[in-house]
């Protein structure tokens, strides 16, 4: 009999499938490396070197990345050229810079949803809401401002005639700044 607290051998995985899910691996991730975002700057004390991220991977995407299973990898550049590996975080590193980060928010009315990352998340989740208030609803999103492609969008449903009907569901892309700036109001 084996004892409770004995490592277990990862089980055999068929050809190509990875131990962790990409959700899984992106839990490790953050207790591991936790502070890296793409597009993020940092110095590297251990190699002496500065490196800005260019890609974090999770999952298949990381068993493709780096060639085994390891459940996530970043990529990075720096004078060196670019590497993928899967390092965790050392703590003598530092932040150099974060990229300017655009959550994307939808509301209803004055009522705002949630926040997401990505334009297509808020987009999935007022289609959701659509679709549960009205079978089948696909909505198109019209802008406010043709000419500025971070203009806020108001899903629209089409009426009587083929006509576009506002619904009062508007996702507005919020910018965040990662320092303040005493001249960004000016």
């Amino acid at each position: 009999m084996e004892h409770p607290n004995t490592p277990q051998k990862p089980k055999p995985e068929a050809a190509g499938q990875t131990r962790l899910s990409a959700d899984e691996a992106r839990a490790v991730f953050a207790t591991e490396v936790g502070r890296h975002v793409i597009g993020g700057i940092y110095h590297s004390a251990y190699w002496d070197s500065t490196y800005r991220v260019a890609g974090i991977h999770y999952g298949p995407d990381a068993l493709a990345a780096i060639g085994w299973d390891a459940g996530w990898a970043i990529t990075i550049q720096d004078a060196r050229g670019v590497q993928t590996h899967c390092t965790a975080w050392e703590k003598t590193d530092k932040v150099i810079a974060l990229p300017e980060v655009t959550v994307y928010r939808p509301s209803h009315g004055a009522l705002p949803l949630r926040h997401y990352s990505t334009p297509e998340a808020a987009r999935a989740h007022v289609t959701d809401l659509l679709r549960r208030e009205e079978s089948g609803a696909l909505p198109v999103w019209l802008a406010d401002d043709l000419d500025d492609p971070l203009s806020p969008v108001e899903a629209h449903l089409f009426g009587r005639g083929g006509v576009p009907e506002p619904t009062g569901y508007v996702i507005t892309p919020v910018f965040i700044a990662d320092h303040y700036d005493p001249t960004a109001d000016e």
